[in-house]
């Protein structure tokens, strides 16, 4: 008994040194990576950091006893995350490609249905979205625009 509780205390510390060191290296990538908020991050981009834990899961929990093969991992996702952001900051047609570009919904009070199917967006949050801006009526809006982020443009028609 006396060994299993020394054996059992090692084992806690060695958990909480695991932990700390893939807090410190995910703390050191994203210094790396930059300085943007989550909300301003791409939806690939979340998608992307969302594999973080699986790759470190194993070594985590001891199943893996390297930490190597997660931090391996990590290191390449954290490459392609950056190389991916910095290839989409120097070339437009690159973020066009991995970000999107913005998609017209309506303009000058016209739905432009075509690009709400493409996009699947329903009236209803184009509706939203001008309610938030204080307008009813379709007339009232000269564009709105669907972001590459995923969110509603709205800008209202002079003299509205």
């Amino acid at each position: 008994p006396r060994s299993y509780s020394r054996e059992h205390g090692r084992a806690m510390i060695e958990n909480v040194v695991r932990v700390a060191i893939v807090y410190v290296f995910v703390w050191a990538c994203f210094r790396v990576v930059g300085k943007r908020e989550l909300s301003q991050l791409s939806p690939f981009e979340i998608v992307t950091l969302l594999f973080i834990p699986q790759l470190f899961s194993r070594a985590l929990t001891r199943q893996d006893y390297s930490m190597t093969n997660g931090i391996i991992g990590a290191s390449t996702l954290f490459l392609l995350l950056f190389l991916t952001s910095a290839a989409r900051y120097r070339s437009a047609r690159v973020a066009s490609i991995v970000q999107g570009t913005p998609r017209v919904l309506v303009h000058r009070g016209a739905v432009v249905h075509a690009h709400l199917d493409r996009e699947r967006i329903a009236l209803d949050d184009i509706l939203s979205t001008m309610r938030k801006a204080g307008m009813q009526r379709f007339e009232d809006v000269e564009w709105a625009i669907l972001e590459p982020d995923g969110k509603i443009s709205i800008v209202a028609r002079k003299g509205v």
